[in-house]
């Protein structure tokens, strides 16, 4: 804000604005000063002159003439520019001379101070398979330098052909542009990405060489690790993990014991809804299930949803590898094996708890503690 004398206008120049804040050289900026007539004036002023020196100098950037008039209580906003060729700490001046109705002039002036930078270009680019799109890959062109790169195309080459060229919005400092490629008709597993672009007042161009397969996600799958049955005479306690070995993520995870004729599910957790599990990684499960002294294995049912598909398979729990309690009163042994307490619960990658049994007289099996809805999740590092 500028103060102004008795004798002046009430005019102000209210704000001064620069883009960008952080020009390098040979980059146009723009300063945007916004001229306002305050209410108490009491005269209608004509804008005559609007300029930009260098502090202390007569070296003018730019300069604006006759640029209109403003009523009291009103504004006009005018942008002026700047180009600047070395780099370094700029002090500048904008000058604003006004015209009363009187015929008087009057000027006032507003400082302004940036750092100016040599132009870095630096880009990358860098391709990915978008989920549900097997066929596509997108191609990411990110600017890491401090200059807007313009004119921006990306080319797809296989065998020496263009197969596809695209058009990429300029791309400004710290920011990233993201253009498709339909890779279904391909014949050959690798496409160079070529990026061309203006930066700097030059031309430059940055490529990628991509394998379109292994770009390609693989879809979620669930398998069932890490398990250990524990059981006391019928009854048959399974815990594990529900592992996702796939590249995308599974969600409504839900396993439970098939019944069978030698294999029939029983509470507590005849079934165990697990939820959603990320890529390569995995939660845990506990199901229950009474089978017949026959029974060599316990199906599981595996449901789950991945790419907005329902896939539902069945994984078989071999029953030969079982541990065995103890009799009443022996010493238990080591966790896992024979001992008269119950089961030891799985730790996986969280430590999960178990829901231990105890077997009664009668030979049925009871729920001793329950610890519901609690779930752990390990995830990579």
């Amino acid at each position: 804000m500028v103060a102004v004398t008795a004798d002046d206008p009430a005019i102000q120049l209210s704000s001064v604005t620069v883009t960008p804040d952080d020009p390098t050289t040979g980059e146009q900026v723009t300063i945007d000063a916004t001229i306002s007539n305050l209410e108490n004036s009491d005269t209608i002023v004509d804008v005559t002159d609007l300029y930009v020196r260098s502090l202390g100098t007569t070296k003018e950037f730019d300069r604006i003439d006759n640029i209109g008039s403003v009523s009291p209580g009103g504004s006009l906003s005018v942008p002026i520019s700047a180009t600047f060729e070395t780099p370094g700490q700029k002090q500048l001046e904008v000058n604003l001379v006004v015209q009363d109705n009187n015929g008087d002039y009057h000027s006032y002036t507003y400082p302004v101070y940036l750092e100016v930078s040599e132009p870095e270009v630096k880009a990358d680019l860098s391709a990915t398979a978008p989920q549900n799109a097997s066929e596509t890959i997108e191609v990411s062109l990110t600017n890491f330098g401090n200059t807007n790169l313009t004119d921006v195309e990306v080319t797809a080459t296989a065998n020496g052909n263009i197969l596809d060229r695209n058009f990429v919005r300029d791309v400004s400092p710290e920011s990233t542009q993201v253009t498709s490629f339909d890779t279904g008709s391909v014949g050959s597993d690798t496409v160079e990405f070529t990026a061309t672009y203006d930066a700097a007042g030059e031309n430059h161009s940055t490529s990628l060489n991509a394998n379109v397969n292994e770009e390609t996600q693989v879809p979620g799958e669930i398998r069932l690790t890490a398990i250990e049955v524990s059981r006391t005479g019928s009854g048959v306690m399974i815990e594990g993990d529900a592992a996702n070995l796939g590249g995308t993520d599974a969600d409504s995870v839900l396993v439970q014991i098939n019944d069978t004729a030698d294999v029939q599910p029983v509470s507590p957790s005849g079934e165990y809804f697990v939820g959603g599990v990320e890529a390569s990684e995995f939660a845990t499960f506990e199901l229950t299930a009474q089978t017949e002294s026959n029974a060599s294995s316990v199906p599981v049912a595996i449901t789950y949803i991945v790419d907005n598909e329902r896939v539902t398979m069945t994984q078989e729990v071999d029953l030969t590898a079982t541990t065995m309690p103890a009799g009443p009163g022996t010493a238990s042994g080591d966790s896992g094996a024979s001992g008269g307490g119950p089961p030891a619960a799985h730790s996986g990658g969280g430590g999960s708890g178990g829901l231990p049994l105890r077997l009664l007289a009668g030979g049925a099996v009871v729920i001793t503690i329950l610890l519901v809805g609690v779930a752990y999740r390990w995830r990579s590092q």
